[in-house]
């Protein structure tokens, strides 16, 4: 039930607004009236003058402007009105035109007037109304009232009016009250209503005392008018002789007075008689049939009601008249004796009170002594959490009490009992005497009373517990024991006390599987890191369970990898004095020492080296931990463990080395780490198809310049081939005989390369083939090696392989133009260079018609003039003529070839292209000023060995294009006849015929040497 003026500021102010603007509403309706009227008047005025005269002029207008002038004014004045000691002329048509109280018939032979009683200013602003139709507004409620009733007591209705208005704007939270009495006793329904409502607007601003100055009869009348619960506002004010008139209705109406609800604060008028303790007024209520058991809008009963506020008075009064105790509580769902619990009493009398409820109570029913309220709890859970003792004791004498009952929390009484943490332990020894379990278990977390004492810092409660014989190493849902718990907390006392008892300092927890230790080295809890360390026997005799250093977590950590992985290292030392293993294996079979490299935990791993571990165990399916502190970059590591013994030849899974896994990592900073503690810089190892090599020779093979550049810096051997491995596997790779320097020039590796040769690398070193370094990086066309080859003074270019190519030679071959004028501007005469037949690249080229080799060497430059090196000494353009290509030749002659060169045989180009039949070869010739009439070593020219060989086209070019003489003869006599019958072939016939054609006149019958002619030779 709500309590009295309990609602909220803006429930208040919410109510105000609704009130104020009801009552601005119904003035604005009273206003609004009154100006309908007035224009209705008006308009009836205006009916009545004569709009033929000015308004001004009228006699009406100018009778009240000449009253007006005779104010306090002795013209006309018949009459003297005496004013408290003061006279004041006045005139008796004016006042009988007022008021009838002074008609002519009643002031006719009266000259003189006593207005007795009454002040000079009231006085004085009567006469100036009377004459002036004026009231100042200005005038306060004081003077407004003592006019209005001056106003009644001589029949002034138009002032009474007017005052009345003037009143009612002055209306306020202050003098409502009073305004209100005035109007009631000056009949001013208006004024009276005004005040009434702002009275309503304000009721819950204004204490009961301000509405002493209304009788009983009028403040009835107030409250029936404006308030909707009149007996509820009647005894909020006090006032029984209001009570009383409002009991006076004897119908149905009040027997709903009686129990009604209020609107705002739901207390039925009984409650609130009770609250403020009227006696008298709550008996004549009872008297009139008010129900001692009415219930509030939350269906609290009044008894609940005022026990639940702690007013014994109002429970004491319902006692007595009979109010019933089994009720329940509607909100906390418990009956009597719940709130009871919750019951305090201060005075002496109070307590008596009190105590006579709870007597009351428990000897009305054993049966609701275990029922429990919407959080489950019983009486007896809540007389102890509210320290009810008198309560306590009472429920404790009766045999039927249940000490197990949980509540929704699912604890015992026993457990706010243990929770009160007092010394004595009052309420738990009385209910562990009585058989209350204390190793009862909370439902929903699986917790013993233990555990939760531990789990609040309740230190004495758990040691009592103990004492008393509690289980200790029961788990909880999570897994987690009281000492774990006691662990997690910090409470190393307890933590002692739980070991000397027998608790198992193992036991793992479900979720993160931590044990004590763990969660004690977690939170830097260090003594109870040392009550678990430490070994002392129990009080009752029994040694400690051992406690168990491999023990792992969820996430694989011991106590030791933990204590490392947070930086305790101090906490560290302690547990490996007391016999935690640095070398110890993780679950999943990796070391300690791998994991913290693994996870970064650098600190650690050096702590660990520093603390003896291992630097060479072998783990299956993990890296050594040089290796591992080399993938993860750790660089302090890595030279904690070479200072420490670690294999620096030891190989990985791969087969790599320590300082080549450094390197491919990345990690040159380590490689250099390792060399200066004496790695292997060459490290011999299986290679392709078994064969056994350097590391250089496989960053070579890899292509990895970086690496391969380390490794000869740091002078590993420069020169080394590669050799057979075991069983004479890599047989090929052994036999290519191929140094570090061939395979960088092979894979253009320039800065390599450069290294090399920096480092003392042979530079004309041969392999299988007889190539030097600079045969393979012409023969792969990688400019800028052979550009840096060619910078070495001991490079010799002209050093052929097997197949007698010289580097230059292979740059032709290649049509590689710019290694070739780089070989050239190093050494021009490697144009010379011959093979085995005796003929350089531009002579193969022209004897194998390679057009774009050819134009490419004349690009560069090569001597044009050069003859072979054999027994026939031709020149290009002899080979030329002698392939038959004219555009070779043309070429030629444009570089500057010399026409008339002759072989070793005295031929001259003219004498090839006959030879050949080359016909459009010896035109060319023959256009270019040829020597048509050379002759070589038997003293023929073209035109004889032309026909010789049967060359008909090259006759027919040679007798009409050039000066050739046909008629001369060889050394030997023979003529061209003569050769036509010694050598004819198939169309010697055809060659005489044309030959006669150009020749008609060719003296046929001449005869050569031996006496034969033509005719002859062909005959023979």
């Amino acid at each position: 039930m709500a309590t009295l003026n309990d609602s909220t500021d803006e429930a208040k102010t919410l109510v105000q607004m609704e009130q104020m603007l009801s009552s601005l509403r119904e003035e604005y309706r009273k206003v609004q009236n009154s100006l309908i009227e007035c224009e209705q008047k008006y308009e009836t005025l205006q009916a009545s003058v004569d709009f033929d005269e000015l308004p001004e002029k009228s006699f009406a207008r100018r009778l009240v402007m000449n009253t007006r002038e005779l104010f306090e004014s002795e013209i006309f004045s018949d009459l003297t009105v005496m004013l408290d000691g003061h006279e004041v002329p006045c005139h008796r048509y004016v006042l009988a035109a007022r008021s009838d109280c002074w008609n002519f018939s009643a002031m006719a032979n009266m000259t003189a007037l006593n207005f007795d009683n009454i002040s000079y200013n009231i006085g004085y602003i009567l006469l100036k109304w009377i004459y002036t139709d004026e009231v100042d507004h200005r005038l306060d409620e004081v003077m407004l009232i003592e006019l209005m009733q001056v106003a009644k007591r001589f029949k002034l209705s138009q002032l009474i009016e007017r005052c009345e208005r003037l009143l009612i704007a002055c209306v306020d939270e202050k003098n409502c009250i009073e305004l209100y009495k005035h109007a009631y006793e000056l009949n001013a329904p208006r004024l009276m209503e005004s005040a009434a409502s702002k009275i309503y607007s304000f009721r819950n601003e204004m204490s009961p005392d301000r509405f002493d100055i209304l009788p009983g009869v009028l403040l009835h009348e107030l409250l029936e008018s404006k308030f909707k619960y009149p007996l509820h506002e009647a005894i909020l004010l006090q006032r029984k002789d209001a009570v009383d008139l409002c009991l006076a209705d004897k119908g149905p109406k009040l027997c709903n007075r009686l129990n009604e609800l209020m609107n705002v604060h739901g207390d039925c008028p009984l409650a609130l008689a009770l609250a403020s303790r009227q006696e008298a007024t709550c008996r004549t209520l009872i008297d009139h049939g008010a129900d001692v058991d009415a219930k509030s809008r939350n269906g609290d009963t009044l008894l609940l009601y005022f026990l639940k506020k702690q007013d014994y008075w109002a429970c004491e009064f319902l006692l007595q008249h009979a109010a019933r105790l089994d009720c329940i509580d509607p909100v906390g769902g418990g009956n009597l004796l719940h709130v009871l619990a919750a019951c305090k009493a201060e005075s002496a009398t109070d307590k008596e009170i009190l105590n006579t409820l709870i007597q009351r109570f428990l000897s009305s029913g054993i049966s609701a002594i275990n029922s429990t309220d919407s959080h489950l709890n019983t009486p007896l859970h809540l007389s102890i959490i509210h320290d009810n003792m008198a309560l306590f004791n009472g429920l404790m004498k009766i045999q039927q009490l249940d000490l197990e009952i949980l509540n929704r929390e699912g604890l015992p009484a026993l457990w706010y009992a243990l929770a009160k943490n007092d010394a004595e332990f009052q309420y738990a020894s009385a209910l562990v005497s009585r058989g209350a379990n204390f190793n009862a278990i909370r439902p929903r977390s699986g917790d013993t009373l233990l555990n939760l004492c531990v789990i609040d810092g309740l230190l004495e409660a758990a040691i009592y517990l103990i004492k008393k014989g509690a289980s200790v190493d029961v788990p909880n849902a999570k897994g987690e024991t009281a000492l774990y718990l006691a662990s997690s907390s910090g409470l190393d006392q307890l933590v002692q006390i739980l070991l000397n008892s027998g608790a198992n300092p193992n036991v793992q927890t479900k979720e993160n599987r931590d044990t004590p230790l763990h969660v004690a080295i977690r939170r830097i809890y260090t003594h109870v890191i040392d009550s678990l360390l430490g070994e002392k026997a129990g009080s009752n005799g029994c040694r400690r369970v051992p406690l168990l250093f491999e023990i792992y977590n969820s996430n694989d950590d011991s106590a030791l990898s933990l204590a490392i992985s947070l930086g305790f290292y101090s906490v560290a030392d302690k547990l490996i004095d007391f016999g935690a293993d640095v070398n110890a294996k993780m679950p999943d079979g990796r070391s300690l020492l791998l994991r913290f490299i693994s996870n970064g935990t650098v600190e650690g791993a050096l702590y660990l080296i520093k603390k003896g571990c291992c630097p060479t165990a072998v783990e299956s399916n993990s890296p050594a931990p040089l290796f591992l502190a080399i993938e993860h970059g750790v660089t302090s590591v890595v030279s904690a463990l070479c200072q420490c013994g670690a294999d620096l030849a030891a190989k990985n899974a791969n087969g790599d080395s320590p300082l080549w896994y450094a390197l491919c990592s990345n990690h040159e900073s380590i490689a250099d780490i390792l060399v200066e503690h004496g790695a292997d810089v060459d490290c011999w190892s299986t290679g392709p198809n078994g064969c056994m090599q350097t590391m250089l020779h496989r960053a070579i093979d890899e292509n990895d310049e970086r690496i391969a550049c380390y490794l000869i810096k740091n002078k590993c051997d420069v020169n080394a081939i590669r050799k057979e491995g075991p069983c004479g596997s890599g047989h090929s790779e052994a036999v290519e005989k191929q140094t570090p320097l061939h395979m960088a020039a092979t894979w253009g590796l320039l800065d390599v390369v450069s290294a090399l040769i920096a480092y003392g690398a042979s530079i004309n070193a041969q392999d299988s083939e007889g190539k030097t370094p600079l045969h393979l990086a012409v023969i792969n066309q990688h400019l800028a090696i052979t550009e840096r080859l060619l910078q070495s003074h001991h490079i010799d270019l002209n050093m052929p392989d097997k197949a007698g190519l010289t580097p230059f030679a292979w740059a032709v071959q290649g049509k590689a133009d710019q290694i070739c004028v780089a070989i050239l501007k190093r050494n021009p005469q490697v144009a010379l260079q011959v093979d085995s037949a005796g003929y350089n690249v531009l002579h193969n080229a022209i004897k194998k018609q390679d057009f774009e080799l050819f134009l490419f060497l004349l690009s560069v430059r090569v001597d044009v003039n050069v003859r072979t090196q054999d027994s026939e000494r031709l020149s290009p353009l002899h080979i030329a003529c002698r392939v038959g290509n004219d555009l070779i030749i043309r070429n030629l002659l444009c570089a500057g070839s010399r026409i008339n060169d002759t072989t070793s045989s005295k031929q001259t180009a003219l004498h090839i292209a006959a030879q050949n039949d080359k016909a459009l070869v010896c035109s060319i010739l023959l256009e270019n000023q040829i020597d048509a009439t050379a002759l070589d070593n038997e003293g023929n020219n073209a035109l004889h060995v032309a026909v010789q060989y049967g060359s008909m086209e090259c006759i027919q070019t040679l007798l009409t294009e050039s000066n050739i003489n046909p008629f001369l003869t060889n050394s030997k006599g023979y003529g061209i006849l003569h050769l036509l019958g010694l050598f004819g072939k198939e169309n010697a016939a055809s060659i005489l015929v044309s030959i006669m054609c150009i020749i008609p006149d060719y003296p046929i019958e001449m005869p050569d040497p031996d006496g034969n002619t033509c005719n002859m030779n062909f005959a023979f």
